[in-house]
């Protein structure tokens, strides 16, 4: 349980970062241990004219579903979900359940169904453009599955979340004026990612922890807590070359795979060339059922394809640790992801199941090349180049 003046500040902290204004509305998702900052987050809100609904969940009532209910009634889109979107404002997911290590245990198939069910009501809570955030909790639980000390775990998620935005722009500044323009962008480390994007001149966005009037105008109305990174969609068809990654939780069940390497060829992943020391089959399980998803659902298939290049810049997160909240948020750190992106934030082409990001190692090398031929590194070794 949280003492009582960290639930206030982070409760402060989340409904400012989520700029909600008198008379909107809140819908607020998370597990039962973090019932305690659901009710303060809620009174924040309605301490400024918002109406907020929220609804807790147990463990033991998240495995059951899972383990009870059959895939056809799992993949079903509910009636009152879809319906509530059109009165809602601002929606909040706290992380959990309370040990995610209960997760690694329910079977693929079984949480694709739930994200194909739950593939019509993000749709179209992106077209009535409802502000969101995917919000951490640290627990004892995730710190021993993570193999982490759980005094880190909240460091990284607590601290996280409760660093300033303009600690983080300032971090973000000389990153998103060297993407400005850019044609293409090369990274580097010496672990062996060698990859090389084309850039589509899309919006670059600074995720500094609020979203503000000048995000909602670009339609940048999401974010994830703790943040710190600048973002932005390359041409999801063209670029090519290698991504190391040291560890990533499985996208459907949270096991941990590790040492990955990725090979990309003309902007699509190569499932033929996908390594991992530990857990390969799981990830190419993956990537599989939401290719199957994607088949039934989707005119033209990009889940395989770029779909977003982050780069992390958080000070207060400064190893990878397998949680991709944390992890894509490091400083130093690149991260690519496969997939959806064609959504109000990302802005670009591709509509999909799936938005798996993939984090390098710390210490990368960003060199980007412009329209005219000129050629910058804006970021060195893991440091960003002024």
């Amino acid at each position: 349980m949280l003492s009582k003046t960290l639930r206030k500040k982070l409760a402060k902290r989340i409904v400012e970062s989520m700029s909600m204004q008198e008379g909107e509305t809140l819908q607020i998702r998370a597990g039962l241990h973090t019932h305690d900052l659901v009710e303060n987050i809620a009174l924040e809100a309605q301490k400024i004219g918002v109406h907020p609904t929220f609804t807790t969940t147990s463990d033991d009532y998240t495995k059951a579903v899972y383990y009870h209910v059959s895939d056809k009634y799992l993949k079903s889109t509910s009636k009152l979900a879809l319906k509530s979107v059109e009165a809602l404002d601002n929606i909040l997911r706290i992380e959990s359940p309370k040990d995610p290590r209960i997760m690694e245990k329910i079977p693929q198939h079984k949480i694709a169904a739930v994200l194909e069910g739950n593939r019509p009501i993000r749709k179209k809570m992106d077209r009535y453009k409802i502000k969101w955030c995917y919000c951490g909790f640290a627990t004892k639980e995730m710190a021993s599955k993570l193999g982490i000390k759980y005094s880190l775990l909240k460091k990284f998620i607590f601290d996280g979340i409760l660093l300033e935005p303009k600690i983080l722009q300032k971090f973000a500044t000389p990153l998103f004026k060297g993407l400005l323009g850019a044609k293409f962008v090369k990274i580097t480390d010496e672990h062996g990612t060698d990859l090389t994007l084309r850039m589509a001149n899309r919006k670059i966005m600074i995720a500094d922890g609020l979203i503000d009037e000048e995000d909602i105008k670009k339609g940048d109305i999401g974010l994830n807590l703790p943040d710190g990174e600048v973002f932005t969609t390359p041409l999801e068809t063209a670029g090519y070359g290698k991504l190391v990654s040291p560890k990533r939780t499985d996208w459907l069940t949270g096991k941990m795979i590790e040492d990955i390497e990725l090979v990309f060829e003309k902007g699509k992943l190569n499932m033929q060339k996908i390594r991992a020391e530990k857990n390969e089959r799981l990830l190419k399980g993956t990537i599989k059922h939401c290719l199957k998803i994607d088949r039934k659902n989707e005119k033209v298939i990009r889940t395989t394809n770029f779909a977003e290049l982050g780069i992390g810049l958080n000070p207060l997160i400064d190893r990878i640790i397998g949680y991709l909240l944390c992890d894509e948020k490091i400083g130093g750190t690149v991260h690519i992801a496969i997939g959806m992106n064609n959504d109000k934030a990302y802005g670009g082409a591709s509509s999909s199941v799936l938005h798996w990001d993939f984090i390098t190692h710390k210490g990368v090398n960003i060199e980007v090349t412009y329209p005219n031929g000129r050629s910058r590194v804006i970021m060195e070794k893991g440091k960003p180049v002024n």
